[in-house]
């Protein structure tokens, strides 16, 4: 199975999830993406167009990849692992200094989206240490079924065991 994963607002295309999947035996296609110079439009088409071209089955967003694996998920009816996902990043985006005005106008338009999604097929990674993002909103929307909480994990994927998550959910989450 090939699997679109897609990496956090500064970090590298190279990455804990990725590399875990790759470790349990997936296909794994990882675009390098700069969120401070593509608008979140274009990083949304660049993502399905990658998708298509790579006949990628399912998706993976770490933190502000989250984000956008929503709406890879929503656009093709696929799975979606999110891990520490930032669903909200117009929130979460000025927190950190970004101040590009229409970039978060572009992120609270495509939030719509979140309202189209199966949510059966959604699961999110979420540490419950993660002092970047909250997650409340994410929890509730896919309940208790489809998160799993790793009580000592940061935000960061290294602090949780994603190679032994997928290793143990990966038929579950991908729907093998």
């Amino acid at each position: 199975m090939k699997i679109l994963n897609i990496h956090g607002y500064g970090a590298i295309a190279e990455n804990t999830s990725g590399n875990a999947l790759k470790k349990n035996g997936y296909e794994v296609v990882s675009p390098q993406i700069d969120y401070d110079t593509q608008e979140p439009y274009a990083i949304k088409k660049i993502l399905e167009k990658l998708y298509t071209e790579q006949n990628c089955q399912a998706v993976t967003g770490n933190s502000m990849g989250g984000f956008f694996a929503v709406q890879i998920a929503k656009e093709y009816q696929c799975h979606a692992v999110l891990v520490n996902p930032c669903v909200q990043p117009f929130l979460t985006l000025p927190k950190l200094g970004f101040e590009n005005q229409k970039f978060i106008l572009q992120y609270i338009d495509l939030f719509s989206n979140f309202a189209k999604l199966d949510f059966s097929k959604i699961f999110a990674i979420i540490g419950e240490k993660d002092d970047l993002v909250n997650h409340d909103f994410i929890k509730y929307l896919l309940g208790k079924n489809n998160c799993i909480l790793v009580a000592d994990g940061g935000h960061a994927g290294a602090t949780l065991p994603l190679e032994e998550i997928y290793k143990m959910h990966g038929n579950y989450f991908f729907g093998n």
